[in-house]
């Protein structure tokens, strides 16, 4: 449109106006190569821009220092923001806008981080490191202060860990560099079919699928294990986590049988049996005498869990037993705890327990010479041998979801026998 008003006012003129014309035109040829050039150097410089993006600028050091302080034992956080220096009154707003979010000030543990942010000696933010994957973050220029949680970014990487037992479970898995949290979770899955405390032998070995969450190379903690296998002496036991599509997880075995069962093996992990059911010597009484439970022996204090859901029927100081509760479970069984140190809160006469809730800790109460918890099975009034139950499993993978379940076992197997390792992640 611009050259057709340009040739109609220029170039259509008398024969003595030429001369000026032809300077006009040069002109204008010169401006629309030189604005040409200039929008094309212009595109390019923008294109490179988005795909080379230059990093945000980063504040100097100067301009922004941190300062990092540990939670001591049993310390609140105003305390823990007065000794790290902060102002009175940015404590308590600080305090106001984490309960307005719903902070739990009951969680502060030992060594949780409390880092403060500053910039030219202004405090403008503090975050509470509770864990890797719950970082609180309090902004303080903001009217009132916000609050956002966060989280590092973590790195899964599958494993499989195996071994043999020569000392315990617990020992073989330490010496490998892995963390307690693993064995509780192992622990845990065959909690119904493996008694730790007294079945577990030298020679046994194990096998477990799980994948490892790294902070940058630091481990951090595990996802839920994948698969899981138990070979010794006592048997060969396997683990498979499955969700079926109607959204239920659990663990089942080889025949999709859950894990779970009615009862528990053990009421404490970890321990040894100091005496069995059946006839024995009374180290007190000093005669023979049918002893119709089993002895743990374990440290005063070590917590007890109810190995079935259930009711309390007494809770309370019973003679010989010292202190013990007495638990009522369906079709007509009762489980007694006693020389216990203490109950849990809670626990009494009537109150409603659930299978593997802590109800109680290890002691020395009664006839006893030294702390241990002494464990009953009854029913309907008979003492029956603990180590002989054999309570039925909870439930089982349902039909229609059986094969999907068969070919997530059928993939996982080669892993817990050893002849299938894990194929290298791909960089």
């Amino acid at each position: 449109m611009i050259i057709k008003m340009f040739y109609q006012r220029y170039l259509l003129k008398p024969a003595g106006t030429k001369k000026k014309t032809k300077l006009w035109v040069l002109i204008l040829i010169v401006l629309l190569v030189i604005l040409g050039g200039i929008l094309v150097i212009r595109a390019i410089s923008l294109r490179h821009h988005k795909l080379n993006p230059s990093p945000a600028p980063a504040l100097p050091a100067r301009e922004c220092n941190r300062r990092s302080f540990a939670i001591k034992p049993g310390e609140i956080l105003p305390f823990a923001l007065n000794r790290a220096g902060v102002p009175s009154e940015i404590t308590d707003r600080t305090i106001t806008a984490l309960r307005n979010f719903g902070f739990n000030f009951r969680s502060l543990r030992p060594n949780d981080s409390l880092i403060l942010f500053y910039r030219s000696e202004t405090l403008f933010q503090i975050q509470y490191w509770h864990s890797y994957d719950s970082i609180y973050q309090i902004n303080l220029e903001s009217v009132p202060y916000q609050v956002t949680i966060t989280s590092q970014e973590i790195k899964l990487q599958p494993a499989i860990i195996t071994g043999e037992i020569q000392n315990s479970l617990y020992q073989s898995l330490i010496a490998k560099g892995e963390k307690v949290s693993l064995i509780v979770a192992f622990t845990e899955i065959f909690d119904w079919e493996i008694d730790f405390f007294s079945e577990p032998q030298p020679g046994d070995s194990y096998y477990i699928l799980v994948s490892k969450k790294y902070l940058d190379s630091t481990l951090v903690g595990y996802a839920p294990i994948t698969a899981a296998r138990y070979h010794g002496a006592i048997g060969d036991f396997y683990a498979f986590r499955f969700t079926d599509p109607d959204g239920v997880t659990e663990y089942y075995n080889r025949e999709g049988q859950s894990l779970r069962k009615t009862f528990l093996k053990s009421p404490l992990r970890f321990a040894r049996i100091s005496s069995f059911f059946g006839l024995r010597f009374h180290p007190i009484r000093r005669i023979y005498a049918k002893h119709q439970g089993i002895d743990y022996a374990a440290p005063t204090g070590t917590p007890v869990v109810c190995v079935a859901d259930g009711r309390v029927i007494t809770a309370g100081w019973c003679g010989g037993y010292g202190r013990l509760i007495s638990v009522g479970h369906r079709d007509g069984y009762e489980t007694r705890y006693g020389h216990l140190s203490g109950f849990a809160k809670g626990i009494k006469a009537g109150a409603e327990v659930t299978q593997g809730q802590v109800i109680g800790y290890v002691g020395s109460t009664g006839l006893s010479t030294g702390p241990h918890l002494h464990y009953e099975v009854r029913k309907y009034g008979s003492p029956v041998n603990p180590l002989r139950l054999n309570p039925p499993r909870v439930a089982t993978v349902k039909l229609a979801h059986l094969p999907l379940f068969n070919a997530l076992r059928d993939s996982l197997m080669p892993f817990l026998s050893g002849k299938s390792p894990l194929p290298e992640p791909v960089p």
